[in-house]
């Protein structure tokens, strides 16, 4: 048996689920294969690069612009598309996305000089740029655009489609929302005849997920299934599993247990999260530091790719009695279990493994997108706040001011808690690849 996962970058989180999914299944069936794809790894590394780059610099940069592209803004895919001019930040945005990550063809563009591209994906996504910026100066403007959109799409639809085939999976599952939308044209049509599973890694649902090709969705939230039923998506394809995250969280130490694994002490704590790019964390961290008006310790993980970790250790060196700086992990667990309060970046796993923990989270740093389907969530249920950086001492400062308020946000934290997803999802994944049948009869035959 094999089970193939389609994540995309960035997205760490993406990846997390997924990986949290195959622990499982690898602890329960040994024997069970399983790869991970990040389809961004199909493409020309360069054009990765430029891709991931340009969305870390527009969610940072360009919120409102990030904004519309998430929400599929019509005015602003007619502009991509050629069928309007582009608006004059989105022309300034791809110029100079297009200045730091191809240079040549950024000084081509200036003075008119013939480039030859190594590749066809720097060629189609150069191509696009230069499209969408010189719509009125390109013949045929609007047709070339529109052109070029669907060809990238079938190209790398199709590279997707050859390495499912290749691998020929039991089972495919896709954590990510484009690559289950890449193959939808290849089930449709019978080439691809494995089942798919979705797994959702945020609290609300984005059109791109919804596709009558999905065999089965695995959900964070009840309100999640209905978001997805209200788009059409019948109940009997949709599960409540939770998010999924790694074993580890299966068994929860208390907070004194953890505090005592990571050498703290009883006073106080918080934790300060930015994801693997640690967005966000040493302007919160800044704000605490400068805080006097309570006892409590901070702690935060320097971000594998994160630009401010110098930063962070200087802060640690002068702040050595409240700060504690942790290198980067996967295996979060302890770090939530010792916090009384989670701040930071509200990205779909962080918040999973925040509640799951029964922690209350403050949202300083929002991308939008995705993570104000977190936002809204957390406020929603009582389980979390989202505040301007400015006022985080203050509200950190109520909060621990106010024991019966906090005490109840953690209280209805853990009911939003699925410590057991992963679990839950691999269960589903039984189901369909009729893993439990089979293992039972391998069982029945060894006692014989």
């Amino acid at each position: 048996m094999k089970v193939l996962f389609l994540t995309s970058s960035p997205g760490y989180g993406h990846t997390r689920a997924a990986e949290a999914i195959g622990a499982v299944l690898q602890r329960e069936y040994p024997n069970i294969e399983t790869n991970y794809l990040d389809v961004t790894q199909l493409l020309d590394p360069l054009a990765s690069a430029a891709l991931q780059d340009g969305y870390l610099r527009m969610t940072a940069e360009h919120p409102e612009l990030y904004q519309k592209l998430y929400n599929l803004d019509k005015n602003l895919y007619r502009q991509l598309a050629g069928k309007i001019p582009a608006d004059q930040t989105l022309v300034d945005f791809l110029t100079e996305q297009q200045q730091r990550s191809y240079p040549e063809e950024f000084e081509r563009s200036l003075f008119s000089l013939p480039v030859y591209y190594k590749n066809l994906d720097g060629a189609l996504l150069n191509t696009f740029i230069n499209g969408v910026c010189n719509r009125n100066k390109t013949p045929a403007g609007r047709l070339l655009l529109q052109g070029l959109l669907a060809l990238i799409f079938r190209i790398l639809s199709a590279r997707v489609k050859k390495f499912v085939s290749d691998y020929n999976p039991d089972c495919i599952v896709a954590t990510q929302m484009y690559p289950n939308a890449l193959l939808s044209r290849y089930v449709k049509k019978g080439i691809i005849t494995k089942p798919i599973v979705g797994v959702l890694t945020d609290y609300g649902v984005h059109g791109v997920w919804v596709r009558d090709t999905t065999a089965v969705y695995c959900v964070g939230h009840q309100h999640v299934a209905d978001s997805l039923r209200q788009q059409g998506v019948p109940a009997h394809r949709i599960r409540v599993t939770g998010i999924p995250l790694i074993p580890a969280f299966e068994n929860l130490p208390t907070q004194q247990q953890a505090r005592a694994n990571l050498g703290l002490d009883a006073n106080p704590t918080l934790l300060i999260t930015g994801g693997q790019c640690g967005i966000g964390v040493t302007d919160a961290l800044q704000q605490l530091l400068d805080d006097n008006r309570h006892n409590y310790q901070v702690l935060v993980t320097a971000g594998s790719h994160a630009a401010d970790n110098e930063k962070l250790q200087q802060l640690a060196d002068a702040y050595q009695h409240r700060f504690h700086l942790f290198g980067w992990r996967s295996d979060m667990r302890d770090l939530f279990c010792a916090a009384d309060i989670v701040i930071g970046k509200p990205g779909g796993l962080t918040v999973s493994e925040t509640l799951a923990c029964g922690k209350p989270f403050i949202a300083t740093c929002c991308l939008g997108g995705q993570e104000m389907h977190n936002v809204n969530f957390l406020e929603k249920n009582g389980a979390g706040l989202h505040i301007d950086l400015s006022q985080l001492s203050s509200a950190v400062s109520a909060l621990f001011s106010n024991q019966p308020r906090l005490e109840a946000m953690k209280v209805n934290a853990g009911k939003l808690g699925h410590p057991h997803a992963a679990s839950s999802v691999v269960a589903e994944l039984e189901k369909l690849m009729l893993l439990k049948k089979a293992k039972t009869f391998s069982l029945e035959q060894a006692r014989r």
